[in-house]
């Protein structure tokens, strides 16, 4: 009977220190990464700290998933958050990982092109949560603490809105 005192006090002890601490349960960190986009300019976890932090990621084969979902996200919230959109960091990546010649020569020529930024994981840093025919989309607040994690097939008006209330409460 002591040994169930026991645990219930601890228990209890524990739940208050949680709920006094603020912290989130699940308040996963932004992973650690270092990559750089199609143009060869470098992007790290440690440069984006201070900001908010969107990140959408698809594997290679998903690429034109995320370019559209990327594209309509990116200038959606460059519209709505407008005078505040330099306060977010908006980052999409490809896991190119498995990447071949064809993929390479593809990436060579569309240097020359006004494609948006895309990081190029070529080492698997984000690679984990990925979704074969989806993206997967994570907002980090200033800290680099995950608020909101998604994986998503479209990119429609109520989840643009969704994002956007996320990111003016961050800014």
């Amino acid at each position: 009977m002591n040994t169930l005192k026991t645990v219930v006090r601890f228990l209890i002890f524990l739940l208050a220190f949680v709920f006094i601490s603020g912290e989130k349960w699940n308040a996963q960190s932004m992973p650690q990464f270092q990559m750089k986009d199609q143009y060869g300019q470098s992007y790290s976890d440690s440069s984006v700290k201070g900001k908010p932090v969107v990140l959408m990621g698809c594997f290679l084969r998903d690429l034109e998933i995320c370019r559209k979902q990327g594209r309509k996200l990116y200038w959606k919230m460059q519209n709505l958050l407008w005078k505040d959109s330099s306060k977010v960091q908006f980052l999409l990546y490809l896991d190119f990982q498995e990447t071949n010649k064809l993929v390479e020569d593809y990436l060579e020529e569309s240097k020359t092109k006004q494609y948006e930024s895309i990081l190029l994981d070529r080492k698997g840093y984000l690679s984990v949560g990925l979704t074969k025919g989806e993206s997967y989309l994570r907002i980090f607040n200033k800290s680099g603490k995950l608020i909101s994690s998604s994986h998503q097939e479209q990119m429609d008006e109520d989840l643009i809105q969704e994002i956007y209330g996320i990111l003016k409460k961050e800014i």
